[in-house]
């Protein structure tokens, strides 16, 4: 965004230098804190964006407009912003990232202080404007949204780059798989844990879970052989979230004050 000064090298954003009028009328940005003049009504405040990109006039009232619809915010065109909720003010944050048909958009917590269906609502539309080109450079915590929008993650720790690569790059295959059936005769339940597996008696049914596939299909073989009945076979896939926390630990390192 050319916010920062470089202390060396260089960097480019759509073939111009990073902070370059030509590559930032291409742009469009959310940070996570921001703050709107709330006695502005949507429309107005969006049109005061669209002047900046020197959009026309009618191509302003007509993006407007689409953008408002998008969001959900078109009934609410004539209220003052100081009246909107928390969820609102994100959607309008967006919708002014998008007014003026952004290359590429720069995203910090999009979906900060929404509800599901908002959520929902913003990531259909992320998703929509990358199938139409756009590319969307996000930071998030909410890592589910990150597997769900992104095609390359970056994990950051202490400010540093750990591990960076496609989702299935950094998640890779199956975890596991998690095997549940029907109660089977002790004998035969003593050969699935002899085989190494630790068979857990939960709601009436037995479950175990392998992170071995050859091992998982001889489990189901010696329940099949034994009359038992096979309730479910999951194979269940490593999460970002598992992924995240692998690579940085499982709690918050301690400050610079806390380290003296």
């Amino acid at each position: 965004m050319g916010f920062l000064r470089p202390t060396r090298g260089c960097a480019f954003v759509l073939g111009h230098p990073a902070g370059a009028r030509e590559a930032r009328q291409r742009i469009g940005y959310l940070p996570e804190g921001y703050a709107f003049y709330t006695a502005f009504a949507a429309p107005i405040l969006l049109d005061i964006f669209g002047r900046f990109f020197r959009l026309p006039v009618a191509e302003r009232r007509t993006r407007i407009e689409r953008i408002l619809k998008d969001f959900d915010l078109w009934r609410a065109r004539t209220l003052p912003i100081g009246k909107y909720s928390r969820g609102m003010r994100q959607c309008l944050g967006l919708a002014q990232a998008l007014v003026n048909d952004p290359k590429l958009l720069i995203l910090d917590e999009p979906t900060s202080g929404l509800d599901p269906r908002g959520r929902r609502m913003v990531r259909e539309l992320l998703l929509r404007y990358k199938s139409e080109g756009a590319t969307v450079f996000l930071c998030s915590h909410i890592l589910s949204e990150v597997e769900t929008i992104c095609d390359r993650v970056a994990i950051l720790d202490r400010g540093r780059i750990v591990r960076e690569g496609t989702l299935k790059e950094l998640i890779g295959g199956h975890r596991g798989y998690e095997i549940r059936f029907a109660p089977i005769e002790r004998m035969m339940l003593d050969r699935v844990r002899a085989l190494g597996a630790n068979v857990e008696l939960v709601e009436g049914e037995c479950r175990t879970f392998v992170t071995d596939e050859l091992l998982a299909q001889r489990i189901v073989e010696v329940v099949r052989s034994s009359g038992g009945v096979l309730k479910a076979y999951i194979p269940t896939m490593r999460t970002l979230e598992e992924v995240f926390l692998e690579l940085t630990g499982r709690y918050l390192a301690p400050s610079s004050s806390e380290e003296a």
